[in-house]
Parts: structure tokens; sequence; C-alpha cells
């Protein structure tokens, strides 16, 4: 039998796209706590999210998941998560991101548009004093090691 993790997160995918959702990231733990990060191309709601945990709860109870207890949470990966699907960024145009390439450059630019795999950015660059100029520039997603929404308060 495969093990309960593997197994969980199986069930989890298979019923994300019933929901709109897809499965951006999961962990588990040797004492039996598995959580499960799902997103949307829209925002998900909470009443979207209880729905899709009542579910996958109802296929565990009717599913064979063996005898050892376990608990299953499921969120969204929440604001300050790196993002982790591609399919998450459409929702985030006009946010300012955080953006660490491959190479290990960082760098903090507007997310404009997503073009395929090719993010449409706008970088400020600080000029000398407080001056500021706003570049365009083009990041292919594979090329990103790690991107979060930058969290502002206004």
């Amino acid at each position: 039998m495969a093990n309960l993790e593997t197994r969980l997160k199986a069930l989890v995918e298979q019923e994300t796209p019933a929901f709109e959702l897809f499965l951006v990231g999961h962990s588990g733990s040797p004492a039996g706590f598995y959580r499960f990060y799902v997103d949307g191309e829209e925002p998900v709601t909470m009443n979207r999210l209880s729905a899709f945990t009542r579910h996958v709860s109802q296929k565990i109870d009717e599913g064979d998941f063996g005898d050892r207890k376990f608990t299953f949470e499921i969120s969204t990966p929440g604001a300050d998560k790196p993002l982790a699907d591609l399919r998450q960024l459409p929702k985030h145009c006009g946010r300012t991101l955080e953006i660490e390439t491959v190479e290990g450059a960082k760098m903090e630019a507007k997310l404009i548009a997503l073009e395929g795999t090719e993010l449409q950015l706008e970088e400020q660059i600080v000029l000398k004093g407080k001056k500021t100029e706003t570049r365009p520039m083009q990041l292919a997603w594979e090329n990103i090691k790690n991107a979060t929404i930058k969290i502002t308060f206004n």
C-alpha cells in the first residue's frame, strides 16, 4: 500500500478541478498531520475552501485510508508564501512582486501581465536622490527561483 501522504495528495489533486482549484504545496509529518495548500485562478473564498474540505473529508471517509489515525488540513498558502504555480499569477496583475532569479538576482517589480510563461514587469529603478524611473522588463517563469507578493498597507 502506498504511503498515506502520497494517497492523500493524489486524492486532493484528483478532486481540485471540480472546485476550480489546484494544489500548490503540501507537507506531512510522522505524527500523522498532513497539510495541503490549494489555490485558484480566481481568489479562493472561504465558502469554496470549506466546501472542498468537506468534499475531500467525505472521500476519505468513503475510501480505504487505513486504520492509523491522522489529521489533514486544507488551506490556501497565504499572502506571505511564495507563488508556486504559474496559474497563481494572473490574479496578481498590478501588484508588486519580490523576485529572486535562479541566478541569485533580487528585485521588486510590478506584475503588469502574463503572456504564456513570460512575466511582463515594471521595475522601479532608484536614480540619484529620490528620483525613480520605471523600466519595463520580461522574465520567464522558469528563470524565477522565488516570487512573493509584496504586502503593502495604505
